[in-house]
């Protein structure tokens, strides 16, 4: 019988052993966050393993359901503002999804580098996306944000919740020539098939050639994985530094039916930040 992949990669808990060729950087009893491989079996369980490589201490402050909500999107975050978008002091950043658990945090850590931030969310999370620090917020219900902003206005153009075919058609007048696209965000057939496999990566290889060709914006869509170092950096950044804190959208037991609803609700794609599992 095939074992079952336990799901979920993101994990905060408690060290109970550590294994022969551990090193000194985590010890038992220390409380920890970690992102899990893709590849391996995830953390909706009890006790799990993880390379020590990736774990990093959980800051004091936060509680294990804060610090069990961001090592994923911290990860994904990272390399979307640093190292595809290349975020300096004074950018100006859209970011669609701004309400999201992934786009939530995007708001906070270019907020934290020193950009000028544009939120795009629906009408009920406005305030909640400028509590974040967002300096301005666009309703994607009322303002079409590819239409507002037409003068080349933004170095960075993020896009947490959907495949980006909107800001790619209006990259020119959204993005300064030097400026990128960042997705995170395939195409939701892309993994159905063969075929829809392939189809999507020539895209994605056709769009990049493309903005090479036109010398214009930059085109990323990517995928991320665990790194201990940039999710060390990304909680010195927003929590030593901003004093920021993980969003969370709601917390359930870790029993069958609240996890049945847990997934149910992140389905919904209706999140106000993360959805977490307090496993007792």
């Amino acid at each position: 019988m095939p074992r079952v992949k336990v799901p979920c990669l993101d994990i905060s808990g408690t060290v109970v052993a550590t294994g022969p060729k551990a090193g000194k950087k985590v010890q038992i009893g220390d409380h920890v966050m970690a992102m899990l491989d893709f590849s391996k079996s995830g953390g909706l369980t009890e006790y799990t393993l993880v390379e020590e490589s990736i774990v990093v201490k959980k800051p004091e402050r936060w509680s294990f359901e804060q610090a069990a909500s961001w090592p994923l999107v911290a990860n994904t975050i990272w390399r979307a503002l640093v190292n595809h978008g290349g975020i300096k002091k004074g950018d100006k950043v859209l970011i669609n999804g701004a309400s999201g658990g992934t786009g939530s945090v995007a708001v906070q850590l270019a907020k934290a580098l020193g950009a000028h931030v544009v939120g795009v969310c629906s009408t009920a999370n406005v305030r909640m996306v400028k509590d974040l620090g967002a300096d301005e917020v666009v309703d994607y219900k009322t303002t079409d944000a590819t239409e507002k902003y037409t003068n080349q206005d933004f170095d960075i153009v993020l896009d947490t919740a959907t495949t980006g075919e909107s800001f790619w058609a209006k990259r020119h007048t959204l993005l300064k020539p030097s400026g990128n696209l960042v997705l995170i965000v395939g195409s939701s057939n892309a993994m159905d098939t063969p075929f829809h496999l392939l189809y999507a990566g020539a895209q994605i290889v056709g769009k990049k050639a493309l903005s090479l060709a036109q010398g214009g914006p930059g085109y990323h869509l990517f995928t991320t994985f665990p790194d201990g170092e940039i999710l060390a950096k990304v909680i010195k950044v927003l929590d030593e530094d901003a004093k920021a804190n993980p969003t969370i959208d709601s917390i359930h037991d870790f029993t069958l039916s609240s996890v049945l609803s847990a997934f149910e609700k992140s389905k919904s794609e209706r999140a106000k930040g993360k959805i977490v599992v307090k496993i007792h």
